[in-house]
C-alpha cells in the first residue's frame, strides 16, 4: 500500500445516519456531498470511528523503536488487539511535544471493513479513520454523530489526539458525564488544551437536541454549548496515517498472486512460442540445404557411378590381385591344418560372396571345436573371421561345418563379388 496521503477526490463516509458520498473538485475548496460515482472511480474509504481504537500515550523519545515498543505495552495493558495476518492496522504519529517528551497518537483499526459500507463499490485508493478526516477546534471538545452513534473528540494545538465512538444513545447527562470523565483523564496526562466550549457538529440526520442541552453543558462540564455545521472531510488531515485492512490486503495479495501467475504463463507461452518459431525456422533451414545437398549429389551421380563402377571391378579382381585371397592359397591355408588323424575334411567351397564354407568330420566333438582356434590362429587367414555352429554326432564321427567371413568386404560384396564358386570335394 502507498505510503503517502491517498490522492483521490471521491471519500465514502459514514453520516449522522447513513453511509455518505462526498466529492473533492478541483474548483471547489473544499469537499460537497455528491452523487455514488461511476464503478472503478479511485475513492478513499473512511472508517467508522466505533470500528476504531485511539490511544494517546506520552513517550520520552523519539526513536520510533522505542515509540513502537511503548505502543505495544500500552496497547496490550489496555487490552486493545491489533489484528494479525496480512495488512496494516496499527499506525501512529506525533501530535505534541514537551521537550524530550512526545505526545503520539495511536489509532487501530479492524481487519474487515463496515459490513454495510463495504457492500459500495469502487477502486478504494487508501483507508482512513472517520475522525481524522476531520479538521479538530480549538480549545474545545467536539460531539458528533455517525450512523447514529455518537463520538467525542479530543485535541491539542490543532490536532487529534484522540477520539471516542460513545455508542447509541440519548443526548442526556449521562452522556455528558462520559464525555467530562473522558476529559478529566486526558487532561489529567497533560495530553489535551485547556477547553472551554462543548461543540455540536450538525449534519442531516442528526437525532434532537433536548431544549435544555446548554443548561446541560454548562452544569456537567462547566463549558459554553455552540451548534456549528458538521465540516466536509479532508484527507490530507489525516497525513502521517496509512491503513490496510486485513481483508483488502489478502484481496490484494491474491490479485498480484494472480496477475503473476497470468504473467508467468504468458512467459512461459512466449518462450514456448519463440522455441517453436525458432524450430520451425530450423525445420525450413535444414529442409532447404537438404534440398541443396540432394541437386549437388543429383549434380555429381555421374562422377559416383564412375567410382562405384570403378570399385565394383577392382573388387572383382581382388581375388586375382591378392595373392592371399586365391582360392587354391585358401584351400591349401586351410587344408594344412588338419592332422593326419583325428579329422578330415569332407567339402571346401568359396561363395560369390568370397565367404569360405569348410564341411569336415572330425573323431570327437572337442576335436572339431579345437579346429576352430587353429583357424583363428592361423597368420594366413587373419582376414577371415571364423564361426563353427555347434557339431553333430553321426555315428562315430561328429561333422562340422566352419564359415569364413572375409573382414574388409564391401556392403556390396554379394552383389559384386566373385562369380565363380570353387570348390574341393574330398567326398569317399
Amino acid at each position: 500500500m502507498k505510503s503517502e496521503t491517498p490522492t483521490a477526490t471521491s471519500f465514502w463516509t459514514p453520516g449522522a445516519s447513513e453511509w455518505e458520498w462526498w466529492r473533492k473538485r478541483p474548483a471547489d475548496p473544499v469537499a460537497a456531498p455528491s452523487e455514488a460515482p461511476s464503478a472503478g472511480t479511485p475513492a478513499i474509504f473512511a472508517i467508522p470511528a466505533h470500528q476504531c481504537s485511539s490511544v494517546p500515550v506520552w513517550v520520552s523519545s523519539a526513536d520510533p523503536d522505542v515509540i513502537e515498543q511503548v505502543l505495544e505495552v500500552e496497547l496490550e495493558r489496555l487490552g486493545v488487539v491489533v489484528p494479525g495476518g496480512s495488512g496494516t492496522h496499527l499506525a501512529w504519529k506525533i501530535v505534541g511535544s514537551v521537550e524530550a517528551r512526545r505526545l503520539v497518537c495511536a489509532v487501530v483499526v479492524p481487519p474487515a471493513l463496515d459490513p454495510v459500507g463495504a457492500k459500495e463499490k469502487a477502486d478504494w485508493q487508501g483507508f482512513l479513520p472517520a475522525p481524522l478526516m476531520l479538521p479538530s477546534r480549538p480549545r474545545a471538545i467536539v460531539l458528533w454523530q455517525e450512523m447514529g452513534r455518537w463520538v467525542a473528540g479530543f485535541s491539542r494545538e490543532g490536532q487529534w489526539v484522540h477520539f471516542q465512538s460513545l455508542g447509541r444513545r440519548e443526548p442526556d447527562s449521562a452522556l455528558l458525564q462520559d464525555i467530562h470523565c473522558l476529559y478529566l483523564e486526558l487532561d489529567g496526562r497533560r495530553m489535551v488544551d485547556h477547553v472551554e466550549t462543548l461543540v455540536l457538529w450538525k449534519s442531516a440526520g442528526n437525532a434532537p437536541m433536548p431544549d435544555d442541552i446548554a443548561e446541560k453543558v454548562a452544569t456537567v462540564l462547566d463549558l459554553d454549548f455552540r451548534v456549528v455545521e458538521k465540516p466536509a472531510p479532508d484527507p490530507k488531515l489525516a497525513e502521517g496515517f496509512v491503513f490496510e485492512p486485513g481483508d483488502i490486503a489478502e484481496a490484494r495479495e491474491r490479485r498480484e498472486r494472480s496477475r503473476k501467475a497470468v504473467r508467468t504463463a504468458v512467459l512461459v507461452a512466449a518462450i514456448y512460442g519463440i522455441l517453436i518459431g525458432f524450430g520451425i525456422f530450423d525445420l525450413f533451414r535444414r529442409q532447404g540445404e537438404n534440398s541443396e545437398l540432394r541437386d549437388q549429389v543429383a549434380q555429381r551421380e555421374p562422377e559416383a557411378a564412375v567410382v562405384r563402377d570403378a570399385r565394383a571391378r577392382w573388387t572383382e579382381l581382388e581375388p586375382a590381385l591378392e595373392r592371399d585371397r586365391y582360392p587354391v592359397e585358401l584351400f591349401y591355408q586351410v587344408a594344412r591344418l588338419f592332422p593326419e588323424e583325428g579329422l578330415r575334411m569332407t567339402s571346401f567351397e568359396i561363395t560369390n560372396g568370397g565367404q569360405i564354407v569348410v564341411h569336415g568330420e572330425a573323431s570327437s566333438v572337442p576335436v572339431a571345436i579345437r579346429f576352430k582356434a587353429d583357424l583363428e590362429g592361423n597368420p594366413e587367414l587373419q582376414d577371415y573371421e571364423w564361426e563353427i555352429p555347434p557339431p553333430e554326432s553321426n555315428g562315430d564321427v561328429a561333422e562340422f561345418v566352419a564359415f569364413g567371413t572375409y573382414r574388409y568386404a564391401v556392403p556390396d560384396e554379394d552383389a559384386a563379388g566373385v562369380e565363380s564358386a570353387t570348390a574341393f570335394n574330398n567326398n569317399p
